[in-house]
């Protein structure tokens, strides 16, 4: 009995994990949301840029380390194109208003308390996710865990997405 529940306990995880329209080559899905300061975002709004979607949140260790990184990252090639898109899977916007401010983020943040877009719709198991997405709206890439995004080898995926030359 117990060898049976690990066995579909598993198989759900694989079907969560691979039901997703969030890997590689697929598109990626549209959402609603609402920012910090209660103003709806749609990811349609986003069409013909590279978008760099994070799942984060204020209370985990290594959302808060990537932050400034991806902030720099934005205030590089925010002009060329990329836009991120910071979700907060947080149930409060006081928490984030707050580290925004404390972190001077200049990129837009929204929120999914209820974590519908992050699970339902991008299959996000852990924090912080991140998604490349190219201008068509294809996942180029899911990155999963802390990343330097102002590193070398992240400003040439993104050069590479926005269709330019290191």
């Amino acid at each position: 009995m117990k060898r049976c529940s690990f066995i579909l306990t598993i198989i759900l995880f694989l079907t969560v994990c691979f039901s997703s329209p969030a890997f590689s080559g697929e598109k990626a899905a549209d959402f609603t949301l609402n920012d910090i300061a209660g103003k709806k975002v749609s990811f349609s709004e986003f069409k013909g840029k590279v978008v760099v979607l994070n799942f984060w949140a204020t209370w985990c260790g290594p959302c808060r380390a990537e932050m400034p990184s991806l902030n720099n990252l934005y205030n590089e090639y925010k002009d060329k194109g990329l836009v991120v898109l910071a979700v907060s899977v947080d149930t409060s916007e006081k928490p984030v208003k707050s580290f925004i401010k404390e972190h001077k983020l200049s990129f837009p943040v929204l929120m999914d308390k209820n974590k519908e877009v992050s699970f339902d719709d991008y299959g996000v198991l852990g924090l912080p996710t991140t998604f490349l997405i190219d201008k068509n709206g294809i996942v180029k890439e899911k990155i999963m865990g802390e990343m330097e995004w102002d590193s070398p080898r992240m400003k040439e995926k993104i050069l590479k997405l926005l269709g330019g030359k290191k």
